[in-house]
């Protein structure tokens, strides 16, 4: 008889992503897709295709979701309905088990009763696995949209809140992600060329036009579509953030300016980051600790932040048993790979 492997899903609005878990915790493989789901739920049937390739025949299934915030749907509620019935159309439904948090494991038919539990609880799901492995810390899990921020101690998790308006309440979310973010989003006034500017508010570029200028953003975490639809060059990201100045440049415009200007705006934003996390440390028990532990593509900037907060650093792939070359998959990953392992633990 086959070992049978554990699959985590974590279903996002813009990303799929997949871990493969065998029964002894090793992380066998970890993928993400793009799935912008706002585009159609085709979207979401095409990238659970893709991903399908990936997975043995003996799998079970375990799913936490934030898509259901995409507003392709109503509501939150039928948002996990109409979720529920696309996965279970296209995986075996009986081996699907929908992460739900403070309620522990539903079945896909029994969702409807715990939609509220069920949304967006992929947080609850990384911070719970790393709970079980360090005496005490702070998970910051950045990702392409949002900033995770959550203490535990002893086990358990310190959050104050647990929806996404009580988690953007006491700082635990923040809305900001390293891709997909609009630089308007981040600050109203940035220097340029020296003097402090206004910035347009306007959709004409990203945290990832930002993140290519200053060379920190992976290849492989740049999926999503630009905002004017253009190419990902390095003169592209700057001709759009130029525009964010109501500048217009051509091909041989001296980039030096705008990068500066980039890592303006990128330091804007781990601002953001650092406040909400400098309120989020105040919960931490005093004799705690201090270790931030990085998760999700832009762990970087948790690891920037633990050097500036005097926290020691972790990233999550340390606490993986998995391939060299599979860690870094893995970690921009982790709620895919958490919900994997405590449904592994769970079984």
């Amino acid at each position: 008889m086959k070992s049978e492997a554990f699959i985590g899903w974590d279903v996002g609005g813009a990303h799929l992503k997949m871990a493969h878990v065998d029964v002894t915790g090793k992380i066998i493989t970890a993928h993400q897709f793009p799935a912008p789901i706002w585009q159609g739920l085709h979207i979401l049937h095409d990238a659970l295709t893709q991903a399908k390739k990936y997975i043995p025949a003996a799998s079970k299934h375990a799913f936490t979701t934030t898509a259901e915030l995409s507003d392709i749907f109503s509501d939150r509620r039928s948002g996990i309905d109409e979720l529920v019935t696309r996965i279970s159309a296209t995986l075996n439904k009986d081996s699907i088990r929908f992460y739900a948090g403070r309620a522990g494991w539903i079945e896909a038919d029994m969702t409807d009763l715990y939609f509220n539990d069920i949304a967006s609880a992929n947080w609850h799901a990384t911070a719970s696995f790393i709970a079980e492995r360090i005496n005490a810390g702070i998970l910051v899990d950045i990702g392409s949209t949002t900033t995770d921020i959550i203490p535990f101690a002893a086990g358990k998790l310190l959050n104050q809140g647990y929806t996404d308006f009580e988690r953007l309440s006491c700082q635990e979310l923040v809305y900001t992600g390293i891709v997909r973010t609009p630089v308007m989003a981040i600050a109203e006034y940035v220097p340029l060329d020296g003097v402090l500017r206004p910035v347009v508010a306007e959709h004409f570029a990203t945290m990832a036009d930002v993140y290519r200028l200053t060379g920190e953003l992976q290849e492989q975490d740049d999926m999503m579509t630009t905002a004017d639809g253009a190419g990902k060059s390095i003169m592209d990201s700057t001709r759009r953030l130029a525009r964010m100045f109501a500048v217009d440049i051509d091909e041989h415009e001296n980039t030096d300016m705008w990068i500066n200007t980039a890592k303006s705006i990128a330091e804007a934003q781990f601002e953001k980051i650092r406040q909400a996390f400098d309120q989020i440390s105040l919960n931490m028990p005093a004799k705690a600790d201090s270790i931030i532990i990085g998760a999700g593509a832009g762990r970087y900037l948790a690891h920037k932040l633990a050097q500036e907060s005097g926290f020691s650093f972790m990233d999550f792939a340390e606490l993986l048993d998995t391939s060299e070359e599979m860690k870094p998959h893995a970690a921009r990953s982790a709620a895919a790979v958490a919900v994997a392992q405590l449904a592994r633990s769970s079984a």
